[in-house]
């Protein structure tokens, strides 16, 4: 006979998770695989195991074993079988789907045992076993102890989540043959509940047992266990309960994950309190549930300067508690953060980002060269030209939305265009240009420039020159008069000789 040893975790895996389903009460469904028994869970046989119930799925591939599980930390193959001795399709009248009944016998002479019947279905990608506890013979009984009997797979298998001080648990047991007819009396059985901090699935410590716990049988045993009382603080444990009947024979042991979460996590949230738009906000949250190995959710959301709440996307969650995002309005955003640890517990926090605009910073050019405000552009009075604002800049949200608009002589001329050209104007005369730039939060930016027009230059140009060569002339001839005027009166008046009066010849008397 093939005898195999198993710890007494996989002793709570097998008896716990593969949970029997009793004649009756099983469910139909076309999806999932279920197979019942007639038998019920902690039948007594003498010798001859006669096994029957009803299938879901084709028993085609299956196998069906016989455990010895009389001492709590090991398992001994009794009888196995590759095969059920008969399997017969029907149709339930209920669902009018197609089940299957079956039935198999062991002869177990001379074999005394607490034991585990399993049937496993060989051909599912994951094991599937359903089974049931039998008492088999008069000796090596002993109480077993499993999970309530609605309790589900998923169940078992999760941690149990407490958040306030009262540990409640619940288990199914059976006992003996001889034991249940004086099972009335409770101060038979006794239970044993230990505890050991687990943050990584494994005891860090040594288990504790609980006193003073609250254990009470009616059919199902009921533990209460009081955290405050117990000094046990929030945390990861392993709870092992483990029960003995009046013969102080012990049970096999359950070990259940919990997690005992009663404090509200601190969350801080920190974030910059000012930017300018297309500026990325980079938010980080921190958060203390007050114990190793603790999780927590968050769901971020964003209020916008509108009041319009958005969800964030994919691309703004950097990291768990991390967001990055860039603001495309002015105004104040409010970052919002709800954070729920396993406990459940929710705590929100929020921060206000306040979103400064900047205004359109304006750049003209007319021929390659900047025109500054206030400036005076000479423009040719035939042919074209082009002012262009192209080059004006903003903040990469607001490029690309920005509004022109061109006044002439404080006249608007139109709007829309970055640039001016000549032919966009129809007088002849204008002297002063104004160009407004304005960005999608109606922040607006000015430049002013005058122009002169090439003809009118040159006009006055020779207007002047030819008076300042008049009044050149004039000055030049006068100078030149007043130098001969005074060198002739100078000759004069210098010579030594008298000046004789030339008579006319006349005859002497």
């Amino acid at each position: 006979m093939l005898r195999r040893t198993k710890t007494a975790h996989l002793l709570v895996l097998c008896l716990m998770f593969n949970v029997v389903s009793f004649a009756g009460t099983a469910t139909n469904t076309a999806t999932e695989p279920e197979i019942s028994f007639d038998q019920v869970d902690g039948m007594h046989a003498a010798s001859n195991l006669n096994l029957s119930g009803d299938s879901t799925v084709p028993l085609t591939s299956v196998e069906i074993t016989v455990w010895n599980i009389s001492q709590p930390d090991q398992w001994d193959l009794i009888a196995s079988s590759p095969y059920l001795d008969r399997v017969v399709p029907y149709t339930d009248s209920v669902t009018e789907l197609t089940r299957w009944s079956w039935e198999h016998a062991f002869s177990l002479d001379s074999i005394d045992c607490t034991c585990y019947i399993e049937i496993s279905l060989l051909e599912q990608t994951d094991l599937i076993s359903f089974g049931l506890i039998a008492y088999i013979g008069d000796e090596h009984h002993r109480p077993v102890l499993k999970h309530a009997l609605d309790t589900s797979s998923s169940q078992m298998y999760s941690t149990k989540i407490f958040n306030d001080n009262s540990l409640d648990l619940s288990f199914s047991f059976l006992l003996p043959p001889f034991q249940i007819e004086s099972f009335d009396e409770n101060e038979q059985i006794l239970s044993n509940v230990r505890i050991c901090p687990a943050p990584f699935g494994i005891c860090s410590e040594s288990y504790k047992s609980l006193h003073s716990t609250d254990v009470t049988f009616d059919k199902i045993l009921s533990i209460e266990v009081d955290a405050d009382a117990q000094s046990i603080q929030d945390g990861y444990y392993l709870l092992q309960v483990q029960i003995q009947d009046l013969y102080l024979t012990l049970s096999n042991n359950i070990t259940q994950f919990v997690v005992v979460d009663q404090s509200k996590p601190v969350v801080n949230l920190s974030a910059i309190d000012e930017v300018i738009e297309s500026q990325p906000i980079l938010v980080d949250i921190d958060v203390d549930d007050g114990y190793e190995g603790s999780a927590y959710t968050i769901t971020w959301s964003i209020t916008e300067p509108d009041g319009t709440p958005r969800a964030v996307l994919e691309s703004e969650i950097l990291e768990d508690n991390r967001l990055h995002f860039e603001p495309t309005k002015a105004g104040v955003y409010r970052v919002n953060a709800l954070v729920r640890d396993i406990g459940g517990h929710l705590v929100t926090v929020n921060h206000n980002v306040s979103v400064r605009n900047v205004g359109p910073m304006i750049e003209i050019r007319f021929d390659g060269f900047l025109v500054e405000n206030d400036s005076i552009v000479t423009i040719p009075s035939s042919g074209n030209w082009t002012f262009s604002a192209n080059e004006t800049m903003d903040t990469s949200n607001d490029q690309d939305t920005l509004e022109y608009t061109w006044f002439v002589d404080g006249k608007t001329l139109f709007s829309g265009k970055s640039f001016l050209a000549s032919e966009d104007l129809q007088q002849t005369n204008y002297r002063e240009i104004r160009v407004q730039v304005t960005d999608d939060d109606g922040q607006s930016s000015e430049l002013f420039f005058q122009v002169v027009q090439q003809e009118d230059l040159d006009s006055e140009s020779n207007s002047g020159s030819i008076l300042a060569s008049t009044v050149s002339l004039l000055f030049v001839f006068s100078i030149a008069l007043l130098v001969y005027i005074r060198q002739r009166n100078q000759s004069e008046s210098n010579t030594g000789f008298a000046k004789w009066t030339e008579r006319a010849k006349e005859p002497k008397n």
